[in-house]
C-alpha cells in the first residue's frame, strides 16, 4: 500500500466515522421522542428534549456536509449548495467503502 492509498483509507475511516454519528442521532429520534412521552405524559418535555435533539443533529450534518473527498479534495457529499448523503464522492467516484474492497479498483 503507497502513501496516497493509506491517506486515503484513513480519510475514509474518519469520513465513515462521522457518518455513523450523524445516522446514529438520526435513529434516536423516534425512540427519544416515545421514551420521553411515555415517563413525562408532557408536551413540553417532549418540546425540550426535541430542541437538544435538533441541536445534536445540526452538530452532525455540518461536519458529514463539508467532509472532504481524500482522494480528490472537493467535498465529498455536496456538489452545488445541496448536501446528498450518498455512498460515493459526488466528484470523483470514491466510495466510501473503497478501503475496504478487495480488489481497491476504484482507488489511485
Amino acid at each position: 500500500m503507497t502513501e496516497d492509498n493509506s491517506d486515503i483509507c484513513a480519510g475514509l475511516r474518519i469520513l465513515r466515522r462521522k457518518r455513523w454519528i450523524l445516522w446514529s442521532v438520526a435513529l434516536a429520534y423516534l425512540p427519544q421522542m416515545w421514551i420521553t412521552l411515555k415517563m413525562t405524559h408532557s408536551r413540553v418535555a417532549l418540546g425540550v428534549v426535541f430542541s437538544i435533539w435538533f441541536v445534536f443533529l445540526c452538530y452532525a450534518v455540518i461536519p458529514v456536509a463539508f467532509a472532504i473527498c481524500p482522494r480528490c479534495g472537493n467535498f465529498f457529499h455536496m456538489k452545488g449548495f445541496m448536501p446528498l448523503y450518498l455512498r460515493k464522492c459526488l466528484h470523483c467516484g470514491l466510495h466510501i467503502c473503497a478501503d475496504k474492497r478487495g480488489n481497491h479498483e476504484s482507488m489511485p
